[in-house]
């Protein structure tokens, strides 16, 4: 598992290629739907969803609390999921509200200390700052990246 400073920059060029892809799309590609029943406006508030409820788990481990706060379950993804997408934005405000969380993401994870980054040799996992960036951020990527190339490819962008 890698450390902190790798972590933080695969995280950034995951969100710098992903951005490369659409961010000159016209509006109306944002309507086209390519991923189950969403379109680009709420793929990107689904991720950018995520961003936010995660910005939180890390600024919650910074202050020695769990990352979920008391009473709250996120392993109902699809619930999740789906309020998320509900609050999309529209064309390039898409874009927009994606980047301004990914930016309170990105913060939040470079604020997390370098001992919350790595593996835990004792429980055999990795620690909690690289579980964080995988859940929402890099592997959120590795997620969606291929879904988007495969529409971009079909619609010859």
């Amino acid at each position: 598992m890698t450390d902190k400073a790798t972590a933080i920059s695969e995280l950034e060029d995951n969100y710098v290629g992903f951005r490369e892809l659409i961010v000159n799309l016209p509006h109306d590609a944002y309507h086209e739907v390519f991923v189950g029943e969403w379109n680009l406006n709420k793929l990107l508030a689904h991720m950018a969803g995520w961003y936010r409820e995660m910005s939180e788990a890390f600024n919650r481990v910074a202050r020695g609390e769990r990352p979920a706060p008391e009473g709250v379950d996120y392993s109902d993804e699809d619930r999740w999921n789906a309020r998320f997408a509900s609050q999309s934005k529209d064309g390039p405000a898409a874009l927009d509200d994606f980047d301004e969380a990914f930016h309170i993401y990105y913060a939040a994870a470079k604020a997390l200390g370098e001992e919350f980054y790595g593996m835990d040799a004792e429980k055999g996992r990795p620690k909690i700052g690289n579980r964080l960036l995988q859940g929402s951020g890099t592997g959120h990527f590795a997620e969606h990246r291929p879904q988007l190339e495969a529409w971009l490819a079909s619609r010859g962008g």
